[in-house]
């Protein structure tokens, strides 16, 4: 499922930018824009695409994933995002929100001594929930290509998974990290 939805976000934007501009495009067509773009999470390197259906000049709402890594484990943000913009010339500043949930799974191991006392070990994982974003950004445009760069602020919760030890469940509470994104890349 992970797979379809990258292939779409890839495959639709690039399909509508491949139609023949001769013909008089629809409007919506316009107000959209493709974001294609490298990023520094924190202080890892990673990518996404974002793609924003255009309401009007001002407002869009669009998908994105982006591949990145916190603590040095495969982090997949997929989410929704809603875009503010105040186009004038080539220049369009925004402000942006972004909604979604964090593809990361990664498994632990808990030390501990059992009733006779013998050292034991058992697994739990930390796993990925809901996050938020919020950020702004400017683009130039040099026709229907151009460039952007953003800054993002987002807020992340993970979650472990109880398990027992000892006859005993042991859980931790959530985690709720924060990060600062900053993004560059080619808008389309």
């Amino acid at each position: 499922m992970k797979k379809l939805l990258l292939l779409l976000l890839i495959y639709f934007p690039l399909r509508l930018q491949a139609q023949d501009s001769e013909f008089n495009p629809p409007r919506w067509k316009n107000l959209s824009r493709g974001y294609v773009y490298g990023m520094l999470h924190q202080d890892k390197f990673g990518g996404g695409i974002t793609y924003d259906y255009g309401f009007n000049k001002y407002l869009a709402a669009g998908l994105g994933v982006e591949f990145t890594s916190f603590e040095d484990h495969l982090l997949i943000p997929t989410f929704i995002d809603l875009k503010a913009r105040y186009p004038f010339g080539k220049f369009e500043p925004f402000i942006n929100g972004q909604f979604g949930y964090n593809n990361y799974r990664v498994t632990y191991q808990y030390h501990y001594s059992d009733n006779n006392g013998n050292p034991a070990t058992t697994n739990y994982q930390k796993t990925g929930k809901l996050f938020y974003g919020v950020g702004a950004g400017v683009s130039y445009l040099f026709g229907h290509i151009g460039v952007f760069a953003s800054y993002t602020f987002r807020g992340y919760t993970y979650k472990y998974a109880s398990f027992t030890a000892n006859n005993s469940v042991v859980s931790f509470p959530d985690d709720k990290p924060t990060a600062n994104l900053i993004s560059a890349g080619i808008v389309f």
